[in-house]
């Protein structure tokens, strides 16, 4: 009797896996980051949430040495403050078209930038999914690189698209999908990404319909065990809708 009393208020309790704001920050931050300011508050007022922030001056770095540009210092020095969000650099990698050489630099720049400019990883985009070993091995190299290069680097791959088994060898979280919203929900993607990486699989939807049942989405998520999410009003990330943000960080 005492051991059904005791499991009784737990087996009431709501199911709930935290997920992670994957978020893509390709909007010029404007005077004094004035143009973040809305990504600056879902932050603050959100400390629970864990957010990963791909900062992308120009489809890269923008430089080849320290970060000039006063308004991205004035915007990712902010965003370094909060203890709940992780900085992450974008690089292209062209899908395995790009050379390594190119990609390595991106990354050394990013390594560079001073102390409150630091970032805590790299977001490679354009990840070939093709299914060979030359391909794995590119991706291990590139990866090893980062890690070398920023101590404790996240490494995030994006191939847009079910990336190969063997690719989450070599990164932290793996963008299994990246398209709009009547794609994911006619495809099932959740139902395709394999158990044992559901917890390393990010989602970003583009061209997320006004009305959206963003939480009802996100609770499903929460339940399958999805390491990361982000829903975009536009195809590029350059609209930022604040009451959208908010959704996804109370769902969260």
């Amino acid at each position: 009797m005492y051991f059904h009393t005791l499991l009784t208020p737990l087996l009431l309790l709501p199911f709930s896996t935290a997920i992670d704001i994957l978020l893509p920050l390709y909007l010029y931050p404007g005077q004094e980051a004035s143009a973040w300011s809305n990504i600056f508050s879902t932050i603050s007022t959100h400390p629970s949430v864990q957010f990963q922030v791909v900062i992308n001056p120009n489809s890269g770095p923008d430089t080849t040495s320290d970060l000039t540009d006063e308004n991205h210092i004035a915007g990712i020095s902010k965003l370094n403050s909060f203890p709940n969000v992780k900085t992450l650099g974008y690089v292209l990698t062209g899908y395995g078209q790009r050379d390594n050489a190119l990609v390595n630099a991106d990354v050394d720049v990013y390594a560079s930038w001073s102390a409150d400019l630091r970032l805590d990883g790299i977001y490679f985009d354009e990840v070939s999914n093709d299914r060979t070993k030359q391909n794995y091995d590119r991706m291990e190299i590139l990866s090893k690189h980062a890690r070398e290069s920023i101590e404790g680097a996240w490494v995030v791959f994006n191939p847009g698209y079910r990336a190969p088994e063997p690719l989450f060898a070599f990164c932290d979280m793996m963008v299994e999908f990246e398209h709009p919203l009547a794609d994911y929900q006619a495809e099932g993607i959740l139902e395709q990404i394999p158990g044992e990486f559901m917890g390393k699989s990010a989602v970003q939807i583009i061209e997320t319909p006004e009305g959206t049942d963003v939480e009802g989405l996100m609770v499903e998520m929460e339940q399958k065990g999805l390491g990361a999410v982000f829903f975009g009003e536009d195809c590029c990330y350059k609209v930022w809708n604040k009451e959208l943000l908010e959704k996804m960080a109370d769902a969260a």
